[in-house]
């Protein structure tokens, strides 16, 4: 997958300043790969969601988030090599985050989360 690393589905309060979030999950075989978009998080307590999608499957980040100025984030969804697994990532590329999540969660449409992780 092209974004190693920690893996999750969360949705607590806590200050993310370097925060990597996905989940995998069973897939069917595919000719596309990975997409990665960048999306626009936006403070003000106000509950907001992205969505992007590679073939049949959805992944969706909602949140809610105070301090600081709207970031720049990246979601990648991808599948594994062999069209077994399914991830979708969210980060910062930048690293640090200056705002404060009150809430979020990750979800997938179109099959079951087997791992996550925070």
């Amino acid at each position: 997958m092209a974004n190693p690393g920690p893996f999750c589905v969360h949705n607590t309060a806590f200050l993310l300043l370097c925060g990597i979030i996905a989940v995998f999950a069973a897939a069917e075989a595919s000719s596309e790969k990975t997409k990665t978009v960048e999306f626009n998080v936006k403070p003000g307590g106000v509950v907001h969601s992205f969505t992007e999608g590679l073939r049949d499957y959805e992944c969706t980040f909602t949140y809610a988030s105070q301090g600081g100025t709207n970031e720049q984030w990246l979601m990648s969804v991808g599948l594994s090599d062999d069209d077994t697994l399914l991830s979708c990532s969210v980060w910062r590329p930048q690293g640090k985050s200056y705002l404060f999540f009150t809430q979020f969660k990750a979800e997938l449409k179109g099959t079951r989360i087997e791992y996550a992780n925070a």
